[in-house]
């Protein structure tokens, strides 16, 4: 199921408030990685953990750690704020 586009939007916007950018027709993806987040904050995956496996995929792609725990804090509070996430460095 697709979220509203609302959602989307609201998410892409923080992405971009923190000043990262991504290539022209990659914010499916984008949006795509931030429900996975999602998923492993249900299963019980600490925030970090997700943070550091993403950012072994982007890291060759010059994307920070940071940039990827700015990434999960967006996904947890654009999609699953209910989601348990108790790293206060990543979640706010």
């Amino acid at each position: 199921m697709r979220t509203p586009l609302l959602q989307d939007d609201a998410y892409l916007a923080k992405l971009r408030a923190v000043g990262l950018t991504w290539p022209p027709s990659t914010e499916e993806a984008l949006i795509g990685e931030a429900h996975l987040i999602c998923y492993d904050l249900t299963w019980g995956w600490q925030p970090q953990t997700i943070a550091d496996d993403i950012h072994d995929h982007l890291n060759k792609r010059g994307v920070t750690l940071l940039d990827v725990g700015t990434m999960v804090d967006a996904a947890h509070k654009t999609y699953c704020p209910g989601n348990v996430c108790d790293a206060p460095t990543l979640c706010t």
